[in-house]
């Protein structure tokens, strides 16, 4: 990063180094106590899920090192850590995911309409807020959907 005259971080161009990315841990760790507890919950309920891990990915739109949980090489979520709370994003495939989710008992209507409501013409970025672990429920119901196809 470059500093520009206002001293505000100005884009050099690439991604910083794969080696200096930061860990799950250290970025977690660098959060508000309560937001970090509630990213804490979220990790162990995700790394429940068979075959899942996590990593630190870096958001080159955000330009931030973003918390994330993997089942192979397919994404399942991601959290940012804005100013106004946190967030996960999922990826739902239009043509996968979504009519799946749309149709599932498995997830919630509030779900389903979350889904339907983000607008994308091949795949969605589903966006969940974090105030407090009683929102990890409907994200989950998501992940694990999205999980239950991956590892089928």
């Amino acid at each position: 990063m470059v500093r520009n005259g206002r001293g505000r971080a100005k884009s050099t161009g690439r991604a910083p180094d794969a080696e200096d990315a930061p860990t799950v841990d250290g970025v977690v760790d660098a959060m508000e106590p309560g937001r970090a507890e509630i990213v804490s919950r979220l990790r162990e309920i995700a790394l429940e899920l068979e075959g899942t891990d996590e990593r630190t990915v870096y958001d080159g739109f955000f330009r931030e090192w973003t918390p994330a949980v993997y089942v192979g090489a397919r994404q399942l979520f991601h959290v940012h850590n804005f100013r106004s709370g946190l967030r996960a994003t999922v990826f739902v495939g239009v043509s996968s995911l979504e009519p799946v989710a749309l149709h599932s008992d498995e997830v919630s209507p509030a779900v389903r309409e979350n889904v339907a409501a983000t607008s994308g013409r091949t795949m969605k970025q589903v966006k969940f807020p974090l105030d407090s672990v009683e929102d990890l429920e409907p994200l989950m119901e998501l992940v694990r959907l999205k999980w239950l196809l991956e590892v089928d």
